[in-house]
């Protein structure tokens, strides 16, 4: 029978077990909250979700379930921020950088241009759950304060390895299930040729963004 581990309030805050993620297999897990002990999400403040999508992502014993309910909740978090809060301020389909430089490719960042917008925006809206992209900021936005690093987020921080959170980096636009290919597959070597491939140096700041 599998042990429980409790995830407890130490002076009003959450303390995580170190190295959680070695404990997977042995082991179930839970947090209090309001009295109780409790494993499913809960929408009340940011950290109470964090926590409980944690919780919930742990106890997920199938690797291939775990590392995708992961991926899809991360992109959820980061979507609730930025369209949530509209936090790019946009209008009429242009982000407010977009219309400062009188451009439009839809707010996505990788290009100032439509000859090089990504594929997959279509008609105004992104098409593709991909994390890197979610993760990444304009350089605009970072002046106004908002970065998002890899381990802000609870469950790819605990229970993500390092290879994972660079695939979570820098696997910019490419599709869902190609991204969840690599998560599954694990593989630096491969991966690192497939990006050698394609010409993509990784830039400056990518240590700071997986610590």
């Amino acid at each position: 029978m599998s042990k429980v581990l409790i995830i407890k309030q130490e002076n009003g805050k959450y303390k995580i077990p170190r190295l959680l993620r070695y404990r997977l297999w042995n082991r179930n897990l839970k947090f209090e909250y309001k009295g109780k002990l409790c494993d499913k999400e809960i929408k009340d403040n940011k950290e109470i979700r964090q926590i409980s999508l944690l919780v919930e992502a742990f106890n997920i014993k199938n690797r291939k379930e775990r590392l995708t309910f992961i991926y899809d909740k991360s992109c959820d978090l980061l979507d609730e921020n930025f369209y949530g809060e509209n936090l790019c301020k946009f209008k009429n389909n242009k982000c407010f950088v977009n219309r400062m430089h009188g451009c439009s490719v839809d707010g996505c960042c990788r290009s100032k241009d439509n000859k090089n917008a990504c594929k997959f925006l279509v008609k105004h809206k992104c098409t593709n759950r991909n994390l890197a992209c979610k993760l990444h900021v304009c350089s605009y936005m970072r002046k106004k304060g908002y970065t998002f690093k890899v381990n802000d987020i609870y469950m790819l921080k605990y229970l993500y390895n390092w290879k994972q959170k660079m695939f979570c980096y820098f696997n910019l636009f490419i599709s869902r299930e190609k991204f969840l290919k690599d998560i599954y597959t694990n593989s630096i070597i491969l991966w690192a040729l497939k990006f050698r491939k394609y010409g993509i140096v990784p830039d400056k700041n990518y240590k700071e963004n997986i610590k």
